[in-house]
């Protein structure tokens, strides 16, 4: 008899140290998948993070070609106009010039028109920071040419704050002449 209750107490601890590991190997187990659970909620977060600072940055970036081809395209018409009519002295073409020839107005009503779209973009697509460089650039000038370079400024700023450069001084343009 005292073999048999040795053996059932030998049975028992057996059993209960069995039981003790598997609880414990069980709860390691939850606690690693709990572990998983939490990095991978944290990874999706820093990826979903990223995700939205790329997609503003590339938005940003193509809404500044877009604005870039419109400035361009209307500042080489002035450009050219300045080359037929005033032997190519540069930035010498007023908005006064601009509204008393007729081609040259219509041009600009259309640059207008470009540059009105850009900014109701803007207002939707740009931090406030940077939609207020934009509307600062546009600010009365004698030239278009220095509209140019105020709004090249403010683009470079938004998306380079820590910039140097100047569009004045550091861009350079084909000269007809």
């Amino acid at each position: 008899m005292d073999y048999l209750i040795l053996i059932i107490q030998v049975i028992g601890f057996l059993f209960l140290g069995l039981l003790n590991s598997y609880f414990l190997k069980k709860g390691d187990n939850l606690a690693t998948k709990e572990d998983i659970s939490e990095i991978t909620n944290k990874v999706e977060e820093v990826k979903n993070y990223h995700k939205n600072v790329y997609d503003l940055s590339r938005n940003e970036r193509e809404f500044y070609n877009e604005m870039i081809d419109v400035i361009q395209k209307y500042l080489s018409q002035i450009k050219r106009y300045e080359l037929e009519h005033y032997n190519g002295e540069m930035d010498s073409v007023t908005k006064e010039v601009v509204m008393d020839d007729p081609k040259l107005k219509e041009q600009f009503l259309n640059f207008a028109d470009s540059v009105s779209a850009i900014l109701a973009k803007a207002f939707v697509f740009l931090n406030e920071e940077s939609y207020d460089k934009l509307l600062k650039a546009l600010k009365k000038e004698k030239s278009f040419a220095a509209i140019r370079h105020n709004l090249l400024d403010a683009m470079r700023k938004s998306l380079h704050p820590e910039t140097r450069f100047t569009s004045n001084q550091d861009s350079r343009d084909m000269r007809y002449i």
